[in-house]
């Protein structure tokens, strides 16, 4: 049987006419409509600048495209996900023209009163932008963006000597504390730890290579717990009294970064000249002294003569009286 074409045409127009009109409209083309999106990368996320008074810069630009033929206007809200040290502040509204792809920022600030270093870099939060379209007081569409943002870690690994009460003697040793110090914002190690001794060829510090791996946790934030090791100044017995300046470095393992602190050592020891004498030093030194003024030598020669001198003269007394008596 031949068909004719005039009905199979009509045949297709009915059953056109029996399809909802939204899949042929959807079939032709998309509705105009506006899109919600970020001109920052976020793929990775966002992380805010930080100086080194701790203070917070970022910003985080948006966008809304309209491709539709009438402007369109939405309310813009922000949230975080968590507590973070910082604010964030952007346009509550927008308004777009039509085929306009316009940009929006959003200002990331630090929060006065609030110490950064207390956030712990390892953790991240999400920002999350909303948009919404109203007409009155009706929502008539929503779209919503997220990204993370993360603080930087900064390292500031250093250390810090508390000297000992003892006197240091040629021939001896003591203690001394050193405390690291973790004035970042992170986790950070020894990486490296030496000493370098100034005027004193015969002093040396032990302990320093147990200081290498020591995990150190940061002092005075995050409830971190301090670090502190024991030193031992060692001082050899040919090493002369003098002041010693000593200066120990650690090396972070963070930032591969040496920083060290500088204190000065006194080390007690007898000259030469003025080492303490024996007995028989003291003798001697009785003796010489003794010489140093006027001495009486002793003659019997001449008493002597002056006891016969005295007996010849009595005896011509004598005999001048006797004569004179004749």
């Amino acid at each position: 049987m031949k068909k004719h074409p005039l009905l199979f045409i009509i045949g297709l127009t009915l059953i056109g006419m029996t399809m909802p009109p939204s899949a042929v409209a959807q079939d032709q083309f998309e509705a105009p409509s506006w899109t919600l999106g970020w001109s920052t990368d976020m793929d990775d996320g966002f992380t805010v600048e930080m100086d080194d008074d701790w203070d917070i810069d970022g910003e985080i630009v948006g966008y809304i495209e309209n491709t539709r033929m009438s402007q369109v206007q939405l309310e813009l809200t922000y949230d975080v996900n968590t507590w973070v040290p910082y604010t964030y502040d952007g346009p509550e509204t927008i308004t777009v023209a039509a085929g306009e792809n316009k940009s929006f920022t959003i200002t990331l600030t630090n929060d006065e009163g609030i110490d950064a270093r207390e956030y712990n870099p390892d953790n991240s939060s999400t920002l999350t932008v909303t948009a919404d379209e109203k007409v009155g007081d009706t929502s008539t569409g929503t779209q919503e963006i997220d990204g993370t943002v993360r603080l930087p870690k900064v390292f500031y690994l250093k250390p810090e000597i508390t000297p000992s009460n003892d006197d240091l003697f040629a021939g001896s040793n003591v203690e001394i504390s050193i405390q690291m110090l973790n004035l970042g914002n992170a986790k950070d190690a020894v990486k490296e730890a030496s000493a370098q001794v100034r005027s004193c060829p015969h002093l040396s510090v032990d302990g320093l290579d147990a200081l290498a791996n020591t995990v150190v946790e940061t002092t005075g934030a995050q409830n971190g717990k301090d670090s502190t090791a024991i030193l031992t100044l060692v001082a050899s017995e040919s090493q002369p009294r003098r002041t010693c300046e000593v200066t120990i470095s650690l090396v972070s393992e963070g930032d591969d970064v040496a920083r060290s602190t500088t204190f000065d050592v006194e080390v007690f020891a007898y000259e030469e000249e003025t080492k303490p004498t024996g007995e028989s030093d003291q003798d001697d030194d009785d003796s010489s002294s003794s010489n140093d003024g006027l001495t009486v030598e002793s003659n019997p020669v001449p008493g002597f003569m002056a006891v016969e001198a005295l007996s010849m003269l009595a005896a011509v007394v004598l005999i001048r009286r006797k004569k004179s008596f004749d």
